[in-house]
């Protein structure tokens, strides 16, 4: 049984987990999911060795909580210990205003990355989402990226990546009418003052896309109706002179840039 209340607050989950929008007082689980999945499981972390590279995954954990600052991550807590045990970390991205204006991914690699894992995972982020402009396929300005996704080993196949896709799709539409939450730099803690404070978005998210690395996050697409615009080989990205695909162990192995309009 789901319970929802008016506002989008929480979700609870057969009584075992509830899903809620981030806050202050679980941004430090959200990332330590992060830094235990994601950065150990994901295969682009894998290929890009930051799996094997404590201070790039570190570096990846500073994009998650610059992410935070939008307010459109959702996590899920399990009731009986109040442990995050998934999150989406959540991205609204923003048409450029001119060809010469970096995007987020981009400038994050050149400016933030002093590994060169880090560096090619966000590189490949950043290429990827390059070779297809979503924003000019749906004549929109404003984009939520489901940016990072994880979940704990212990509490996988439970559905907990597809629901956390379906409510940040719910989420997205709800920022039409305005914010939903609000995170500062101050909750993020001292580790990560250096952060911008974000500036108000002038606009809202028309589309949600995500970039589906592995077989699993792209069943999740398919089961929510996401449109695949782009397929990509991933032993065409190399780190350290091997291909993605050879750490991964699987050749044949690809990512799909996706989509779907939200109105």
């Amino acid at each position: 049984m789901i319970v929802f209340k008016i506002v989008f607050v929480t979700v609870i989950i057969s009584d075992k987990y509830r899903i809620e929008c981030l806050s202050p007082a679980t941004i430090e689980g959200a990332l330590r999911v992060i830094k235990e999945s994601f950065c150990q499981d994901e295969y682009v972390s894998i290929g890009s060795e930051v799996n094997k590279n404590p201070v790039a995954a570190e570096e990846l954990l500073e994009l998650c909580a610059d992410a935070a600052l939008d307010g459109v991550s959702l996590v899920v807590v399990e009731l009986s210990t109040e442990e995050v045990v998934a999150v989406a970390f959540n991205k609204i991205q923003v048409q450029s205003s001119s060809v010469s204006e970096k995007p987020f991914f981009e400038i994050f690699a050149e400016e933030r990355c002093t590994q060169e894992s880090s560096r090619s995972l966000i590189q490949f982020m950043a290429i990827v989402d390059g070779r297809c402009n979503l924003f000019e396929k749906y004549g929109v300005d404003c984009s939520l990226e489901i940016m990072f996704l994880a979940t704990l080993r212990e509490h996988r196949k439970q559905k907990l990546g597809t629901l956390l896709c379906k409510y940040s799709v719910d989420l997205a539409r709800k920022l039409k009418d305005g914010p939903i939450t609000k995170i500062t730099v101050d909750n993020l803690g001292p580790k990560y003052k250096m952060i911008k404070p974000r500036e108000p978005n002038k606009t809202y998210p028309k589309i949600c896309q995500a970039i589906w690395t592995s077989i699993g996050s792209q069943k999740i697409g398919k089961a929510l109706d996401f449109t695949v615009h782009l397929t990509v080989p991933l032993k065409e990205f190399v780190y350290d002179g091997k291909p993605y695909t050879e750490r991964i162990g699987d050749d044949s192995a690809f990512c799909e840039v996706v989509a779907k309009a939200l109105y």
